[in-house]
Parts: C-alpha cells; sequence; structure tokens
C-alpha cells in the first residue's frame, strides 16, 4: 500500500510513555520536529485535540484506536494526522508504552481515492466478460453465484448455504445425467478449501426453466481480511446443454443490452420476478423510466445523438442505483430499475429524485444548443402495493402514465389512498382531500408556514398548524419557555395543562440535542432508565414519540424548546421530517415569543 503514498508526506512510528513522553521516534518524524524536538508528545498537538487524543489513549485497546488529530509542522502549519494507537509493551523503567503510528491524512485520502479508482476499473473490466463468479466462507457457509454487470453493479444468482444450493440443484433435475459427481466435487473443493482447483460442470447455474450449461471453473482460497478462508473462483459457460434452438442462449453477453450495456429485458425481467416469487422479507422497488419525447429528439438530432442519449441516461441510472440493485432496458427508450431493501418513501425519492435531476441536466452546457432533455418515472414497491410481478409492474407503468400526463419531468411513487382509483378505476385520480395532499406535500407545507404564518389571522394560524399535524402525524405542538417554568400549547389537546417542562431540566437531558438542536424521541420506553423524569411526565400523557427543537438551534443557550409530539406509535422519525419539523419550530416558536414580549 506504501507504494500509493507521496513520498513527501509524514509516515512515522513514535513511541511514548504513560506521560506523554517520547521515548523513540524515526527520521520521518523531524519533519513535525525539526531539529528542536520536545521531549511530551502532546506539546505537537493543536491544544483544542489533546483531550480528544487522550481519551484515545485510554481506550485504544479497542481494536487498535483510531483518533485524527492537528499537529504542528516546524513550517508552523497544523496539518491533520490520522493516528494509531497500538500496545507497545510495558518498560520497568516507564511503565506502559504506546506505539503510535502517524499519517498524514491528506496521504489517506489520496489512498483512498487511488484504491476507489483501482477498484471500479477492476469491476469494470469484470463487468465485460461473459464470466459467473463465486465466493465462499467457509466459517460462515455463505456460498454466493453472481455476475458484475457493469462494475457498478452485480446481480445475484445464488446467496445462502451450499449444501441448499447443491440440493436444490439436485431435486430441481438442475444437473446432466450423471453430473452428480461433478457437483460432488466442486461442492468439496469449497467445503475443503483446496488452494487451488479446476473443475468441470453440467449444470443449471442461471436458474433458468430447462436450461443446463457446460461449466469450467477454477478458484483459489484467500485469507480474508478478518482471517478466515475464503474461497473465490470464475464459472466460465463453454456452451448450453439445452439445443432446443431459439429459447436457449449460450452466453452472459446474451443478457445484457448492446446499446446501454444495461441488462437487456429478458434478464431483468426474470431477475426480478424470480426475486419476488421468492417472497422476500425485504421490499422489492420497482420503476419504469421513459426519455419524454424521444422520437422527437431522434427527428430532431439524429438517430446517433439519441443512441447517445440513451447511454448517457443508462449511466445515470447506475450511479443513481448504485449497489442497491439494477438496471435494464426494457424498450426503446424505456429502462427498468430494481431496488431491494428501501425502507421507506424518502430512500425510493432520493433514487429517483437524482435521476430525474440528472437525466434534465445533461446538456445544459452544451454548445450544439441542445434542447432539454427530461423523465418520466412511474414507481411501485412490494408487498406494499402488490403481491406478484405481474401487478407490481401494471401499477408502476400507470405511475409512468400519470407522470406523462402532468406534463412529463416527474416522478410518481403509488399510494394507494391517492392512486388506486386511477390504477384500477375509470383512469382518474380521486379527488384530493386536503389532508391526503399535506401528508404527501410536506415541502409544500413548510413554504406556506414561512410564506403566511407570520401575517395570518389566529384562525389561519390555527388552519396552518393544523396542516403540519396532518402532513407529520402529530397530536401535539408545545412551547417551553425554561426559563420562565412554563409551556404554551399552540395545537392538540390540554391533557398536559400540568406539565411546565421541568423535566428538561432533569436527567442530564439537554446534551442528549445534536448540535444542531434537534433531538428525536422514537420509542419512550427506551428512556424509561435513560431519562426517568422525561418516561415519567410522556407516559402519564400518553406521548409516545416526539421531536424536538432548541429555538435558535444553539445548545448552549437553551431556554426555548418546541416539541411535536404523537399519542400512537408509528415508524421511526426520517431524517426530512425531523428537519422539515425544525425548520417549521424554529420559525413560529420565534414569532410566538417574538409576540408575547410585545
Amino acid at each position: 500500500m506504501d507504494s500509493f503514498i507521496n513520498v513527501d508526506a509524514v509516515n512515522s512510528d513514535v513511541v511514548l510513555d504513560e506521560d506523554m513522553g517520547i521515548i523513540t521516534a524515526d527520521e520521518c518524524f523531524e519533519q513535525i520536529s525539526g531539529n528542536d524536538a520536545y521531549l511530551v508528545y502532546t506539546r505537537y498537538i493543536h491544544p483544542d485535540d489533546v483531550d480528544r487524543f487522550n481519551k484515545a489513549i485510554e481506550n485504544y485497546r479497542e481494536n487498535n484506536q483510531y483518533t485524527v488529530v492537528r499537529m504542528l509542522f516546524q513550517d508552523g502549519k497544523y496539518h491533520l494526522m490520522l493516528t494509531r494507537i497500538e500496545d507497545g509493551g510495558i518498560s520497568e523503567e516507564k511503565g506502559q508504552l504506546y506505539n503510535i503510528k502517524i499519517l498524514d491524512a491528506a496521504a489517506v485520502i489520496a489512498l483512498i481515492d487511488t484504491l476507489n479508482e483501482e477498484a471500479e476499473r477492476y469491476a469494470s473490466y469484470l463487468g465485460m466478460t461473459d464470466n459467473i463468479l463465486f465466493s465462499y466462507d467457509i466459517e460462515k457457509d455463505d456460498f454466493r453465484i453472481f455476475m458484475v454487470t457493469d462494475g457498478k453493479q452485480t446481480m445475484s444468482f445464488y446467496n445462502g448455504s451450499l449444501g441448499d444450493w447443491k440440493e436444490s440443484r439436485i431435486k430441481s433435475d438442475a444437473l446432466e445425467h450423471n453430473a452428480a459427481q461433478e457437483l460432488e466435487t466442486f461442492c468439496n473443493a469449497l467445503y475443503n478449501g483446496e488452494k487451488f482447483f479446476k473443475r468441470e460442470m453440467t449444470v443449471n447455474l442461471l436458474n433458468k426453466i430447462g436450461r443446463i450449461d457446460k461449466c469450467a471453473i477454477k478458484g483459489k482460497t484467500i485469507l480474508s481480511q478478518d482471517g478466515t478462508n475464503l474461497v473465490i473462483g470464475v464459472i466460465t459457460i463453454d456452451e448450453s446443454a439445452d439445443a432446443r434452438g431459439a429459447e436457449a442462449y449460450a452466453g452472459i453477453s446474451d443478457m445484457k443490452d448492446p446499446g446501454t450495456d444495461l441488462l437487456n429485458k429478458r434478464a431483468i425481467t426474470d431477475y426480478v420476478r424470480n426475486l419476488i416469487d421468492s417472497k422476500p422479507d425485504k421490499n422489492v422497488t420497482i420503476a419504469i423510466i421513459d426519455v419524454d419525447d424521444f422520437k422527437t429528439i431522434n427527428d430532431t438530432y439524429g438517430h446517433m445523438f439519441g443512441d447517445e442519449v440513451l447511454y448517457k441516461v443508462a449511466d445515470i441510472l447506475r450511479d443513481a442505483v448504485g449497489r442497491k440493485g439494477l438496471c435494464g432496458r426494457i424498450g426503446g427508450d424505456e429502462m427498468f430499475i430494481v431496488m431491494e431493501g428501501l425502507k421507506d418513501d424518502e430512500g425510493i425519492r432520493n433514487v429517483l429524485r437524482t435521476v430525474r435531476n440528472n437525466v434534465s441536466w445533461l446538456y445544459h452546457d452544451d454548445s450544439r444548443n441542445i434542447n432539454k432533455i427530461t423523465c418520466s418515472i412511474g414507481s411501485a414497491t412490494y408487498p406494499y402495493d402488490a403481491g406478484d410481478y405481474d401487478e407490481l409492474f401494471k401499477i408502476a407503468d400507470k405511475m409512468l402514465y400519470l407522470a406523462k400526463e402532468k406534463g412529463k419531468n416527474r416522478y410518481i411513487i403509488y399510494h394507494e389512498d391517492i392512486h388506486r382509483e386511477y390504477v384500477y378505476g375509470m383512469g382518474r385520480i380521486v379527488d384530493l382531500t386536503e389532508k391526503v395532499f399535506y401528508r404527501y406535500h410536506k415541502m409544500g407545507v413548510v413554504n406556506t408556514i414561512i410564506r403566511e404564518y407570520r401575517e395570518a389571522t389566529d384562525k389561519r394560524r390555527q388552519e396552518l398548524l393544523e396542516m403540519i399535524v396532518v402532513a407529520f402525524d402529530l397530536d401535539t405542538i408545545i412551547l417551553y419557555d425554561q426559563k420562565l417554568e412554563t409551556k404554551y400549547i399552540l395545537y392538540g389537546e390540554q391533557r398536559m395543562s400540568e406539565d411546565n417542562g421541568s423535566y428538561l431540566k432533569e436527567d442530564n437531558y439537554i446534551p442528549e440535542f445534536r448540535e444542531d438542536g434537534l433531538f428525536a424521541i422514537d420509542n419512550i420506553n427506551f428512556f424509561e432508565v435513560k431519562a426517568p423524569a422525561l418516561y415519567k411526565v410522556y407516559s402519564k400523557y400518553g406521548i409516545t414519540q416526539a421531536v424536538q427543537y432548541i429555538i435558535g438551534g444553539n445548545i448552549k443557550k437553551n431556554n426555548n424548546i418546541i416539541s411535536f409530539a404523537r399519542f400512537k406509535q408509528n415508524k421511526k422519525w426520517a431524517e426530512m421530517d425531523m428537519n422539515f419539523l425544525a425548520v417549521i419550530g424554529d420559525y413560529i416558536g420565534n414569532i410566538f415569543l417574538e409576540e408575547r414580549v410585545l
């Protein structure tokens, strides 16, 4: 690794005693100390970082403690240094010794950048081959068969126990006649961790019904970073043993779309269909992406430019989806993504927003004066929106069509209470009540509050507060003035009339707030021991969750706190919702307090 590091960067070893005295230091340390070496190591550390370094020394036994400190070089400037602290043994004269390894943080960042570039390059090489890869963690019995599709994403054909995979090949008639022994010898090579091995096997490798492949296998066993044996290897599909004509395809390259290097329609469709048919215990989100007015693009700028657009859009999809899923092309200008394990709308929205924004930014500074390129997207998620692939695709396709109807250059995520009539009814969107609208347009709620609240009448303010409550599924909004030890119920029931906010001063409560003044309570039960005063008050009044914000965001000056609370247990607070409530709380809280003074 040292070959990647700038030779001018400091990479030094120092030995310290328990009083931070320097016992030994290598020549490289002179770049820091110069000729005037101090005997005390902490003299070189920025005063604000000394406490953090001392705490790292105290806790060094925990996985060889790392910390970053600013160190004063002989040129009079401070440099960020990554420090690793290791046990240096015991000295009869000096007591406990510490080995301190120092590396210039800039060199570490350069090393990481170089390694990432190397990894991406090699992954791209793998993505251009027709090989299947496998890995087997012997200790964990974790067997994987996969392919790298384009350097950024992997397509998994199996992930689980090696024994289960072997049994599934036998039970599903996935072996050619007399091939059981080949399968057995391959599995034994994995079980035994053979150093180098080659095997041949005729087996259904890609989970294609009726398909049997002749495979050449190369493998080796390496030592992984955590010290366990890991078997890795490459499987080359020589040919398909199924000679039934057009339905049999020979290689992995046939799974890719030549114009975009994404998976083709058959490959991506089979993948997501098999995934959903397996009834996974995680969410599966699909999205259909269509380049707006693509025929006009071809007619205006030519088909070569159209091909260029498709390739660039495909690249945007790969970057946005990353390791969260796979991308494919299912039609002329229609592309498809599948993502696994996204927990909520916000995660889906982040990906789709990135796709939409980056597509619209593609040719913004192009000298050819290209008109703005945009895309429309429709999305749905298993198992919430549908229990099988065909139904899920139908819903996502309807959402894409709706995005087109509404003016294009947008994404629409299916919500049953809003879109069910459109998908299954007479082709129209059900009339939105304001409450449903607020729930899915939180940024609009924030903007409305900022725009109207200060000049609004008392009646309108209550309407605005109700808008907040509906949008974020709240029950109360309360402002606490700790200096006066009083509270103001801005919205909600009067059930907390006896609470004056005194619990905020107990249990060392204020330090729990983040540096930006936010504090989220996802489950009040967690505070029964940690903050008993808070737990007692909230349990009495039936509060289960809350977001609190120190008005002004200054945790050192915390006289006024606004609290948004729920009486029912809901999912964890989303980071975006917390930030929105902080903006709202700071704005209406300051206005309320200003008016109280007047």
